[in-house]
């Protein structure tokens, strides 16, 4: 069977005259009215606006639908007072007492204000300070940073009991993963934040160094056959996995050569060759699965790529980029033959973008267990998130169940 690739160009959009904003014949999208009205009010006047003369009642209207918030003196915090019945039972005789069903024991705080701080936190990115300021002008609850930081730390202990292990379980068992990392500090000393995704769980983990080890111990129990999409990192090289190396970061690297002003001929010829590339293996990597048809491709992009790191290359920036390349060798089209196997690392890059930014915000962890007090709150907030399960519901089942023991 001959494979015969075709060349996929692509151009740069010229620059043309368009005005800016809605362009004629197109459609207009606004916000939606919303599913429910809550309430209808009837808007008159009893005097023209214009001259005074008293006006009647009318049948017709005109309609606006407005969807907000309630006002803030309505917002204020629901205080429940539990009278709990001590009773006698007569066949164990014993004392029994009643617990409320949506309620942690011995807390004072309530669900729904323990996943707002959870939302203000990881989802909103916000800072303690602004917690605190948010919480006490919105809802009229008076509380320190040390108190939100103790409430993060018992959901640490909830989530952490069943579903942060699940993760980790659900990250070995998949046949396909992605893995990335970036810096981190704890205490004012230099870390890395360890992200394992798949496309229904991220797994965070925070770890003082950013070497091999990491990475190995946590996919340990891996098959063979799973691939991982990583980056040219080389502390994922020798992890015993199929690997697939991302090709944004190797096209990032290349264009980053030819846009100096040093920048060689060979330099730009081997980055044409390798976006055409790129754009043929997105091409064949789209279209449904067919292994034949994938094995004769991975075959002609082998001795391309066996081509590229032969070639003697005499301008400094083509080695360099050669040398990435050979490091990578055929990783870079393990997805060929694998079906749904991406050629980027986005997803992870995706998952731990928001990390990152919160990261800028705090600086890190003041501590050892502030670190992982993030690591498994993220994570779980972040799988419930990409599972596009309703956030609210989900996070009281799995903290309750946390909390009363009956994840185990």
């Amino acid at each position: 069977m001959i494979f015969k690739p075709h060349v996929t160009m692509k151009l740069k959009a010229a620059t043309s005259d368009r005005k800016l904003g809605g362009q004629l014949g197109h459609t207009g999208i606004g916000r939606k009215l919303p599913e429910r009205v809550d309430r209808n009010l009837r808007v008159f006047l009893k005097k023209c606006p214009h001259c005074q003369t008293p006006l009647k009642r009318s049948n017709t209207f005109e309609t606006h639908t407005i969807e907000d918030i309630p006002s803030f003196e309505v917002i204020k915090t629901v205080v429940t007072k539990y009278n709990l019945e001590r009773q006698w039972c007569n066949s164990c005789h014993k004392e029994v007492v009643s617990k409320p069903a949506i309620v942690i024991p011995h807390s004072r705080l309530g669900f729904n204000l323990i996943i707002q701080i959870l939302i203000f936190k990881y989802v909103c990115r916000m800072s303690l300070e602004i917690m605190v300021t948010t919480l006490s002008q919105t809802y009229g609850v008076s509380m320190t940073e040390g108190g939100i930081i103790s409430i993060l730390q018992r959901t640490k202990d909830w989530l952490g009991k069943k579903e942060y292990g699940d993760l980790l379980k659900a990250i070995r068992g998949s046949p396909i993963k992605h893995a990335d990392e970036t810096g981190w500090r704890i205490n004012g000393i230099n870390s890395w934040l360890w992200a394992f995704v798949t496309n229904k769980e991220v797994y965070i983990t925070i770890e003082e160094t950013r070497g091999g080890g990491v990475a190995r111990k946590v996919l340990e129990g891996s098959s063979k056959e799973d691939v991982l999409i990583r980056d040219d990192y080389s502390a994922y090289k020798n992890l015993p996995l199929m690997q697939q190396s991302c090709w944004a970061h190797l096209l990032r690297k290349s264009r980053e050569e030819v846009t100096q002003k040093t920048c060689s001929k060979s330099m730009r010829a081997l980055h044409l060759i390798l976006k055409q590339m790129f754009g043929e293996l997105e091409d064949l990597t789209s279209e449904p699965f067919n292994l034949k048809i994938r094995q004769a491709a991975y075959q002609h992009y082998s001795l391309k790529v066996n081509q590229i790191i032969q070639t003697k290359f005499k301008a400094k920036d083509a080695k360099r980029i050669q040398t990435r390349i050979k490091h990578q060798g055929t990783n870079l089209i393990t997805a060929l033959l694998h079906d749904n196997v991406p050629l980027t690392n986005n997803v992870a890059e995706r998952m731990i973008r928001p990390a990152v930014v919160i990261r800028k915000i705090s600086g890190g962890s003041r501590s050892n267990i502030g670190a992982e007090t993030f690591a498994i709150n993220f994570s779980v907030i972040q799988t419930i998130r990409m599972r596009n399960q309703p956030l609210i519901p989900t996070l009281q089942t799995l903290l309750l169940n946390g909390a009363l023991g009956n994840s185990e």
